[in-house]
């Protein structure tokens, strides 16, 4: 039986990990465990942060051992699949970052972040989307009544056309927004009396 630091290269290493032999997982493990934490620990200078990511690494290496190939070395794979996590990590503290910015900001205007608030957002998210599939000009007549507070009358006569036309186009929009977005409304109306 083969004792542990036997393997002679990782050629050999990774064919005993792809047969699922457990002591050339660990040897892989034990031959370049500290070179790749040094490698984690420049890009991120976290200790737990990085043997979490080296860790991470080599469990997916062993869930898929059977299929685990390299095209180059054992050592430039374990260091491309690091700097992928790290990188993964990095960008995932920017989305929280940037997620705590937007709910300070919310918070700093005297608005409550609540579920409710969280929904409403989503909701006016969705019209923006689909409000551009409205034909321009009822898109147009649509915003100069919801979001320039303009009356009927007062955009019939900025774009000479009639109130009844004005109200029409309106009306459309909203036919249209409202089919669109049926299913989110429903699950508005669920969460919020879920909780009554």
């Amino acid at each position: 039986m083969r004792e542990r630091g036997t393997y002679s290269d990782d050629v050999q290493l990774v064919l005993r990990i792809n047969a699922g032999d457990h002591r050339a997982f660990d040897e892989l493990f034990s031959r370049y465990k500290e070179v790749l934490y040094r490698h984690a620990y420049r890009m991120i200078p976290d200790v737990e942060v990085c043997n979490d990511i080296i860790q991470d690494v080599f469990l997916t290496i062993w869930t898929k051992h059977k299929t685990w190939h390299i095209k180059t070395s054992a050592i430039s794979y374990l260091y491309q699949a690091v700097r992928n996590k790290v990188l993964d990590h990095i960008s995932h503290e920017k989305v929280i970052d940037k997620y705590l910015g937007e709910l300070t900001d919310f918070e700093r205007n005297g608005q409550c972040y609540t579920e409710e608030s969280v929904l409403e957002r989503e909701l006016l998210a969705l019209i923006e989307e689909n409000k551009s599939n409205l034909p321009p000009r009822t898109r147009e007549i649509f915003e100069m009544n919801r979001e320039q507070q303009l009356s009927y009358r007062e955009i019939g006569e900025k774009l000479s056309i009639s109130e009844t036309t004005a109200k029409k186009q309106v009306h459309n929009a909203l036919r249209y927004l409202r089919t669109k977005l049926t299913t989110l409304l429903f699950s508005i109306l669920f969460l919020l009396f879920s909780f009554l």
